[in-house]
């Protein structure tokens, strides 16, 4: 099966996905395509997005998907959203997800409206289709649910059915390897097996005929049965006491601790919340503990080497660090490594001025429990981090000129229409120039594109220079430049133009080729009655009267 591809697994339902190498929890994508209604399902991370969004392109126009369905708020789920909104056409368009999710995905800021499946009626009509939302409460998290596509029988089941696997195969097989690998995914993240119970009572009323998971394989109607009765008989959870532990105190202690740590990691998405509390619900336990201090191992941190981020939990409070090494700790009285599945995320200390064999019996069999969970929250927190960041970079790129690094035509647009908006509530003055480097088609023709390059790059840092921090200069195309003046009349605006002209005129571009460059320049200002392409239009205008009556010069 080529996974470079789209693969249809059912009537207009593709797989979009990204199969990351040598990464047991895979992360699905899919999309429902339904002309100009079409339904994009769990979008995914930065990480798969590129190949995600190459594989949307080859099924459908962006501009067809009206409805984004997040079964949660988890950044493997809905990290890429940011850069994928303001790629998107505009049109009407809804994100699809549940009023628990919805609290935490607003933090986003996104402008994308929210369709809540709690407050519609558990349905929604898209055209000639209609989905069924099944609510799973907390399989894994409070808001849960899963969407099910009455036209083709398709259950897309959120975490429900899915999988930690070494091995990878999209379809469910007939391999042990696989099924354990289900029946670990949901040992792992779910908190009971009367959740996951109820949870499977609910899918088995729709009866599908084809399960579409966010991790792991996708479960053809062969297979379902089996897998279902297969994850009856799991114990879920991965608070279960331990079975050698006899101390009914220690143990009533351990279960205390536990069941405000899965409230915690339930509830909040936060890691700083998590230790916070774990902090305070360890120190009811142990009155004498001082602090917890968690140190990632080198390069966990933005991949940079020798970097650690160091945690320091007291009664005051977190204090969260990047340190240029490992620090040499001393006088902790307990310690582990906090793993995951793949690798050693960091290591854990507790401080504290005196521990008895109690509390270290008490210690051990918590964190044997905790361990785990607390080392996937620490990476999915770093991970956010870096996906933050990522985002803030990837989309600098989007609305940058790649040879001038100016803004570019699309952000120019926007960035108009918004200051033609504000120009008619404030009655705010607005001006534009084009600017058009003389003779550019000659320059190329007898230096070579190189040189070209290096004289658009010249002339952009001219605008950069003479842009205000509230304007916008942007590489309009080609030999074209624009720049935005706000708060500036025309008198004052063809001015500053002419300033520029003559700097642009005086100056030697290219070192080697010590060149004599000359621009031409057309401004206007914006009146109330124009659209934004008759203002471009109007300082277009102007350009074509400078070019005409012999170039550099500006025509206001």
């Amino acid at each position: 099966m080529d996974y470079s591809k789209p693969i249809e697994i059912a009537d207009n339902v593709f797989w979009v996905g990204y199969v990351i190498p040598n990464d047991p929890f895979q992360c699905h994508v899919y999309v429902i395509k339904n002309g100009s209604e079409s339904i994009l399902i769990d979008p995914g991370s930065m990480i798969t997005f590129p190949v995600v969004l190459e594989k949307i392109y080859k099924v459908l126009d962006l501009r067809d998907i009206k409805y984004i369905i997040m079964h949660h708020q988890d950044p493997d789920i809905v990290g890429c959203y940011s850069v994928l909104e303001s790629i998107m056409p505009q049109r009407e368009r809804y994100i699809v997800t549940h009023q628990r999710s919805q609290v935490l995905l607003k933090h986003y800021q996104w402008k994308t409206p929210f369709y809540l499946v709690d407050q519609n009626d558990w349905k929604l009509i898209a055209g000639d289709r209609e989905l069924d939302f099944v609510f799973t409460p907390y399989a894994h998290f409070p808001g849960a649910f899963c969407t099910f596509d009455k036209k083709t029988k398709t259950l897309f089941s959120s975490d429900i059915f899915g999988a930690i696997s070494d091995k990878f195969s999209l379809f469910l097989e007939d391999d042990e390897e696989l099924f354990e690998g289900i029946e670990l995914f949901h040992k792992h993240y779910m908190p009971s097996r009367v959740i996951l119970d109820f949870a499977l009572n609910q899918i088995e009323k729709k009866n599908p005929e084809l399960i579409a998971p966010q991790h792991g394989s996708i479960i053809r109607k062969e297979f379902i049965k089996t897998v279902i009765e297969r994850l009856r008989k799991i114990d879920c959870g991965l608070y279960l006491l331990n079975e050698e532990e006899t101390d009914v105190f220690i143990l009533n202690k351990v279960e205390s601790v536990l069941k405000k740590f899965l409230e915690d990691a339930i509830l909040s998405s936060s890691l700083n919340t998590l230790i916070s509390n774990l902090f305070s619900n360890i120190k009811k336990e142990i009155n004498s503990l001082e602090k917890i201090i968690i140190v990632t191992q080198p390069g966990i941190y933005e991949g940079k080497e020798g970097d650690v981020v160091y945690i320091e939990v007291t009664s005051i409070g977190i204090n969260k660090e990047i340190r240029k090494e490992v620090p040499n700790l001393k006088g902790y009285s307990y310690s582990l490594d906090l793993k995951t599945s793949r690798k050693k995320i960091g290591k854990l200390y507790l401080i504290s001025n005196e521990l008895n064999e109690v509390n270290l019996r008490f210690l051990s069999i918590l964190f044997k429990r905790i361990a785990f969970p607390l080392a996937i929250s620490l990476e999915k927190e770093l991970t956010y981090e870096m996906i933050e960041k990522a985002n803030k970079e990837l989309y600098e790129k989007a609305i940058r000129d790649y040879l001038t690094s100016l803004y570019n035509r699309s952000y120019f647009i926007d960035y108009l229409k918004k200051k033609i908006e504000e120009s008619k509530q404030y009655d705010i003055p607005i001006s534009l120039a084009i600017i058009d480097v003389d003779y550019f088609k000659r320059i190329n023709d007898t230096y070579g594109h190189i040189v070209g390059d290096c004289v658009l790059k010249e002339i952009a840092s001219f605008l950069r220079e003479e842009a205000r921090s509230f304007e916008c200069a942007a590489r309009y195309g080609g030999e074209e430049f624009v720049l935005v003046m706000p708060f500036t009349k025309k008198e004052d605006a063809c001015k500053r133009m002419e300033a520029l002209r003559k700097r642009i005129s005086s100056s030697k571009f290219c070192k080697e080729k010590n060149l004599h460059v000359t621009v031409s320049i057309g401004v206007a200002e914006y009146k109330e009655s124009m659209t934004i392409n008759d203002f471009i239009n109007e300082a277009d205008k102007k350009l074509y009267k400078a070019k005409n009556e012999g170039r550099n010069r500006v025509v206001c």
